[in-house]
């Protein structure tokens, strides 16, 4: 039943979907706007890429021209202190001074000096007097204020200003003179005096920035030793303490460009010696950034931090102070200087900021526009479409006498001439539908009779369904098969054809949904394939895809039929009538019942029938035989052989495995093999046998002793028939890996290769009448597999035959030197005869 459409169905449809026009206007400004944003961004990237650039190549050449300036500062300063240790004034009293003192001691200090630093530093009068006031402390005075000096060489004021510390010490490291009082009186141990010294050569070293108590100040050291006339050694070392911030800051601070932009300097390890915003001596606030911008070439970098508190990325020049490393030859004793030139990020990316809102701008003027152009060119394509629509809603109504007129010159013309003629077409085409109609339903009224006679002619019976189990068509064998009356006419329910179960309905119901119409569901109580096969309640089977119908028994099977359109799917389902089958299926069973019992049958008697030998055998020896010690040994022999019968009925009957299953015991492969052969003496006659033996020693497994003797005695036992009394069996024991392997060899006939693949075949036999049921084989793998073991045959047709018996080891595994033990020479031991 088809539900009718509300009237306002159609507007909501055309409100709730986009426009032609809107579709056009959208496809104009994509098709603008993405080439325009693409190439606006490549502008936008290319333009900041070559402002970063331009910015870097600044700072680092500002960042050069500071280092080249602040290296000329040192190397000034470098040669001020060399003047004033060059002093003749100077070079000759610390000369007196050495040759006074003579040779120093080995070790401590002299009397001497030691009282003169206790005086020192309880600050004795006539001392301080000594040292303060001396000749060379006015010398070091009148070069500190510039009276010594050349009227181009005068000290200026920065520098005095910077100059916290002037003093001299002699070849000890204890004080000559000094300016102030604020130095200590011995400076032997330190690392300046030290390096200065460089054990009496002389070198010059400057100390990198540290804080000093007695300037109370970040300073940097000049050391520079005091060379004796001849130039061939240290006599003293003249010390210089610098404030680092007074003495850098004239040069950097008035580097200055934009509102933020400076140049700084800092040591290797990121402390900063001058820098007009952040105090000397305080380190980077971010350390990843000291390895970016203290290399040994000047250069900039693109760095994740502004190294002056901020994480936004940032553009700094960087150089190092090569001069003043070149002028000490490396004396800096933990590193060198750099300039580092920074602009705050805000003021730097101003530019590109900038640039990218005009980008901005330029890129919304564009895409107005596109907007605009857009819809002027979709006014113009969507009017005439609109007036198609409405030709064409007008031909779906069935007014075909609607002409279209469009006069666009253009493709949206030509299509209003194909609706005009398609218009003619149909109308010539409507002329003769109706009798064609009419045609076509005769046809389809014909094929269903046609149909219909031809299913009530077949003799399966056939039914067809609804979705809601209603019987909508059912043939001629079906009435009959159900016992319908004539007058009963579809469409009626399933239930009426037949009162089922609710299992049975149950069933057919999940059956007629699944996958596989007809196939046995998953569930239900699983049967005894030997058992009757009717079952005693109505409408079940043995199978799921069979149905009792009163006495007689139906397979059936599910299909599917295509549906009409507008009407539901359908399902039909198809008898086979197999009650005969079923008999004859039953009768089959029993049958297979009554030959597996007397195969059974035989297999015992074979078993049984090796030991039963032996016990007769036995039995005649025991009387004949007058030694009562060996008369023993046969009655031993017998009891071992009756216990034997005994184990082999109770596995038959399956005692064994439900007795002894974890009841096996550490077994020695070899004495099992002779225990079997030993009992095949007396079961076979072997006197005319030559037995070879190659044991690997006391191989264990973990095996139940009867039954892998019995599983060796069928192998000996076959071995024996197949030579017919004559020949030779070798038998041999290897250990390899963890695995024992025996080997049973026989000079038979061997196995041809069709009977090969069948030697494991239960009651397969190439033997006589009464010589072998075809069980021995089978019974013995049966039982070395039961070990974790397994049997493998080779042989080839006159040639012999070798039983492959493999079972897990309890030794351990073999050493590296030999990974098999076997006996080295086979032992050949005739067969003994029988008593």
């Amino acid at each position: 039943m088809t539900t009718p459409r509300p009237a306002h169905a159609p507007h909501t449809q055309r409100a709730s979907r986009w426009g032609l026009k809107s579709k056009l206007i959208l496809s104009m400004l994509f098709v603008g706007a993405v080439p325009l944003v693409i190439g606006l961004s490549m502008a936008f990237w290319q333009g900041s890429q070559e402002i970063r650039d331009v910015n870097g190549e600044s700072f680092k050449a500002l960042a050069t021209e500071a280092a080249r300036k602040l290296d000329l500062l040192v190397a000034d300063e470098i040669a001020r202190t060399s003047r004033i240790a060059n002093d003749p004034a100077v070079v000759q009293e610390l000369e007196r001074r050495r040759d006074a003192r003579g040779n120093p001691p080995a070790q401590g200090l002299r009397p001497v000096d030691a009282d003169a630093e206790a005086r020192w530093a309880a600050r004795d009068p006539d001392l301080l007097k000594d040292i303060t006031a001396s000749p060379l402390a006015g010398l070091l005075h009148e070069y500190y204020t510039g009276t010594r000096s050349a009227a181009d060489q005068l000290l200026p004021q920065v520098v005095r200003s910077a100059t916290k510390l002037l003093f001299l010490t002699d070849i000890q490291g204890t004080l000559v003179a000094a300016m102030t009082t604020k130095p200590n009186y011995r400076h032997g141990h330190t690392p300046w005096w030290q390096g200065a010294y460089n054990k009496g050569v002389g070198k010059l070293y400057i100390e990198d920035l540290h804080f000093s108590k007695q300037a109370d100040a970040y300073v940097f050291t000049i050391s520079m030793p005091v060379m004796d006339s001849l130039r061939y050694e240290v006599v003293g070392v003249l010390h210089r303490v610098i404030d680092a911030k007074e003495f850098f800051s004239p040069s950097t601070h008035v580097i200055r460009f934009g509102k933020t932009g400076h140049v700084m300097l800092i040591d290797s390890r990121g402390i900063v010696m001058s820098c007009p915003i952040l105090p000397t001596g305080v380190a980077l606030s971010d350390t990843s950034l000291i390895p970016l911008i203290t290399p040994q070439q000047p250069g900039w970098v693109e760095a994740p931090s502004d190294g002056h508190g901020g994480n936004t990325a940032s553009i700094i020049g960087f150089a190092p102070l090569p001069e003043t490393s070149r002028a000490t030859n490396g004396s800096l004793d933990r590193g060198s200087w750099h300039t580092f030139v920074w602009q705050a990020s805000d003021e730097l990316f101003a530019p590109i900021q900038h640039l990218f809102t005009w980008l901005i701008v330029f890129g919304s003027v564009a895409l107005a526009l596109l907007a605009v152009l857009g819809y002027v060119a979709a006014g113009r394509i969507v009017t005439p479409v609109r007036a198609l629509q409405q030709a064409a809603q007008a031909i779906g109504r069935g007014e075909l006498r609607t002409t279209i007129d469009i006069r666009t010159g253009d493709e949206l013309q030509d299509l209003a001439d194909e609706f005009n003629r398609m218009n003619a077409q149909l109308q010539a085409a409507f002329a003769g539908l109706t009798d064609q109609v009419t045609l076509k339903t005769q046809e389809v009224n014909y094929l269903q009779r046609s149909t219909d006679q031809i299913l009530d002619a077949v003799p399966t019976p056939i039914v067809l369904l609804d979705a809601r189990e209603s019987v909508q068509y059912i043939n001629r064998a079906a009435r009959a098969a159900f016992h319908l009356s004539p007058e009963a006419a579809p469409p009626f329910a399933l239930s009426t054809l037949q009162p089922f179960g609710s299992a049975v309905q149950t069933r057919l119901r999940e059956d007629a949904a699944g996958g596989e119409p007809g196939s046995p569901a998953q569930s239900g109580e699983p049967r005894d394939p030997l058992a009757p096969a009717m079952s005693q309640e109505a409408g079940h089977s043995r199978s799921r895809s069979e149905l009792q119908i009163g006495p007689r028994t139906y397979h059936y099977q599910w299909f599917r039929l295509p549906s009409r359109p507008g009407e539901e799917p359908r399902i039909g389902f198809v008898l086979r009538d197999t009650t005969e089958e079923s008999h004859m299926q039953d009768q089959l069973i029993q049958a297979e019942k009554s030959g597996s019992l007397g195969v059974l049958t035989a297999g015992i008697g074979h078993e049984l029938n090796n030991p039963l030998f032996g016990i007769v055998g036995l039995g005649e020896a025991i009387l004949d035989e007058t030694d009562l010690s060996r008369a023993q040994s046969h009655a031993r022999d017998i009891v071992a052989q009756g216990q034997r019968m005994a184990a082999i009925i109770r596995d038959f009957t399956g005692i064994t495995t439900r007795e002894s299953s974890d009841q096996r015991i550490p077994v020695c492969l070899e004495e099992t093999i002779d225990q079997a052969l030993t009992a095949m003496h007396t079961a076979a006659d072997m006197r005319r046998i030559t037995i070879e033996k190659f044991y690997a020693g006391e191989t264990m497994v973990l095996a139940l002793p009867d039954q892998l003797r019995q599983a060796v005695m069928n192998l000996l036992m076959n071995a024996v028939q197949a030579m017919k009394g004559t020949g030779t069996l070798s038998l041999t024991t290897t250990v390899t890996n963890r695995l024992a392997t025996a080997e049973i060899s026989d000079t038979g006939p061997g196995i041809s290769p069709q009977h090969l693949a069948k030697i494991f075949d239960p009651f397969f036999t190439t033997k006589g009448q009464g010589e072998g049921s075809g069980l021995g084989l089978t019974v013995a793998r049966r039982i070395i597999r039961k070990f974790g073991g397994d049997l493998r045959i080779d042989s080839r047709e006159g040639q012999g035959t070798t039983c492959f018996i493999t079972l897990p080891a309890i030794l351990p595994p073999p050493s590296s030197e030999e990974e098999t033990w076997t006996a080295s020479t086979p032992r050949s031991e005739p067969q003994p005869s029988r008593s």
